[in-house]
């Protein structure tokens, strides 16, 4: 089957998309400025190395990880390739790309299938210019307790945004979200997204892969596991759940020292965003003792450190440090990391070389330096997803046509159209006008004396003129404005269906639009064809027309 992409990638400044935090724009592109915050440029041959000798030496116990991996993967359609990666994990050279998401529906927006794309295209990079086994590893994040940020997920239909969301009856804290199993309810959203899908070639085939994943009684972290299982089949993907007593168990000993001190992570985290504002960068989290959760089989809630006892946040139960520690020990599964822990979790288990980030998961490991050398943990190299536009060619159409980038398109559409309209429109009506009826009233006052010395009765019928003239003059004008506000009316429709096209909402595509919408207009090979037109220099965002 042919591409599906004709160019090659385009790259565009970070910066003149207006939608990066200016941390994360410096880290791309003037990495010496941000340098002191990161363990190593994330472009450097020589740090790439140092990164990976040390990942190899990191991994608590790889048998067991090995076999834990292997026991989850088999529920989601393990395969030969997966397979021989897992065993791969046991060899104590090899080391592990990584990225990872929460458990979107239907894989969520974009940006998660550009993270996968990106780790496996650095997976055949990194062995190159290390010699050493590379595992490409993908962390399903269903601890989480938020279900309304999963529940949702858009595609587009005739240059509208259609919403899909899930919304059985789940209370505002569900515990580890990915457990949920799906209820009937998911049918109507899979027939939602049917019906939003224009009918094409591989439609059949797309929808079977959803209605396969996404089904009564499936946990919404299989469902989200599988569904991306399918789209990235024999590439060797290894999934972890961190949900597992197994992995837990692995992870007592990053668990127990933040139980013994509490305040200790938060204080280097602190530390690191007091530096960051100092420089002008924002900090992306706030860490509060403690950065663990207790896991209930209904809900998920914070530990909180207060005078030497740990509270569940919003209950009176409490925890003494010693009982927390015998819970630990014989319950280690109860224990979930919140957003400074779980990285570290990850790169306890695993040997991981490098993290495939987004903008703020990039801006937040700015933060966490110092709590990666308080739990005696090097830090892996970030690596920057890659950032994409696509662009369909009935939109290439409105910027060719207009003389438009992806770049002109911000989050409001209002001063690019009025930049637009002044550049088509051919006539200036208000100045046209202007101009014409100075130079008719001094027309007919010159008029008016020589017409009055003819007949002096005649002056009114001069004014009578004039104000005809005028009357004439006033609706030429408005038929003027009516067929330029077509012309605009045009314009700004078209500039609209662009618009709703590479910023939905105002925000990026990636970080909105399903990448259903895609495969089933476009292919599923689509994912090929992009694994091949993206660059792993990922300092710039890449736009490609399909």
């Amino acid at each position: 089957m042919p591409s599906s992409i004709d160019t090659a990638a385009r790259r565009v400044s970070p910066a003149s998309l207006g939608a990066f935090p200016d941390l994360f724009i410096d880290y791309c592109t003037d990495f010496d400025a941000v340098a002191d915050f990161y363990p190593g440029d994330w472009q450097s041959r020589t740090a790439r190395r140092t990164a990976a000798e040390s990942a190899a030496q990191r991994p608590a116990d790889r048998d067991v990880l090995a076999e834990t991996l292997l026991a989850q993967n088999e529920r989601w359609g393990l395969d030969a390739s997966t397979r021989s990666h897992i065993e791969a994990l046991r060899d104590p050279a090899s080391i592990a790309i990584v990225t990872g998401q929460q458990v979107g529906l239907f894989t969520g927006p974009l940006y998660t299938i550009y993270k996968t794309l990106t780790t496996l295209q650095l997976v055949e990079e990194w062995a190159d210019q290390t010699g050493r086994p590379v595992v490409p590893v993908f962390w399903v994040e269903g601890e989480d307790h938020d279900f309304e940020e999963i529940a949702a997920a858009h595609v587009l239909h005739r240059n509208e945004v259609v919403p899909l969301s899930y919304a059985p009856d789940v209370e505002d804290n569900p515990g580890a979200v990915g457990r949920l199993a799906l209820t009937d309810g998911i049918h109507d959203v899979v027939d939602q997204l049917d019906e939003a899908l224009p009918p094409s070639d591989f439609k059949p085939a797309v929808m079977e892969h959803v209605r396969a994943a996404y089904r009564p009684g499936t946990r919404l972290e299989d469902a989200f596991a599988q569904l991306m299982r399918s789209f990235f089949a024999d590439d060797g993907l290894v999934f972890i759940n961190p949900d597992d007593a197994r992995l837990k168990a692995l992870s007592r000993p990053l668990f127990r020292r933040e139980i013994e001190s509490p305040q200790a992570s938060a204080a280097q985290v602190g530390a690191a965003s007091r530096a960051l504002r100092d420089r002008g960068y924002h900090a992306q989290v706030t860490a509060r003792p403690t950065n663990l959760f207790w896991l209930g089989d209904d809900s998920r809630r914070a530990l909180d450190w207060e005078e030497h006892t740990f509270r569940l946040r919003g209950t009176d139960r409490t925890f003494s440090q010693s009982e927390l520690l015998d819970h630990l020990d014989e319950t280690p599964e109860r224990f979930s990391p919140n957003v400074v822990l779980r990285p570290l979790m990850q790169d306890h288990l695993l040997p991981t070389a490098a993290y495939v980030a987004g903008p703020g998961e990039v801006s937040y490991f700015a933060q966490y330096g110092g709590v990666y050398e308080w739990a005696g943990l090097d830090m892996p190299l970030i690596h920057p997803r890659a950032s994409v536009s696509l662009v369909e060619g009935k939109v290439q159409t409105v910027l060719d046509k207009y003389d438009l980038t992806v770049a002109d398109f911000q989050t409001n559409l209002d001063p690019l159209f009025q930049n637009v309209v002044v550049d088509t429109m051919e006539v200036d009506v208000d100045a046209l006008f202007s101009e014409a009826l100075p130079q008719l009233h001094q027309t007919l006052n010159a008029l008016k004396p020589e017409v009055e010395a003819v007949d002096r009765t005649l002056g009114a019928s001069t004014e009578a003129a004039r104000s005809a003239i005028m009357d004439e003059m006033e609706s030429l004008k408005q038929k003027v404005v009516r067929a330029e506000k077509r012309q605009q009316d045009e314009v700004r429709a078209q500039l609209r269906k662009a618009h709703v096209n590479l910023r939905p909402a105002g925000t990026l595509q990636e970080r909105m639009i399903n990448v259903l919408y895609y495969l089933n207009k476009y292919s599923p090979a689509l994912l090929n064809d992009l694994r091949h037109a993206l660059q792993t220099d990922t300092s710039a965002h890449q736009v490609v027309e399909v």
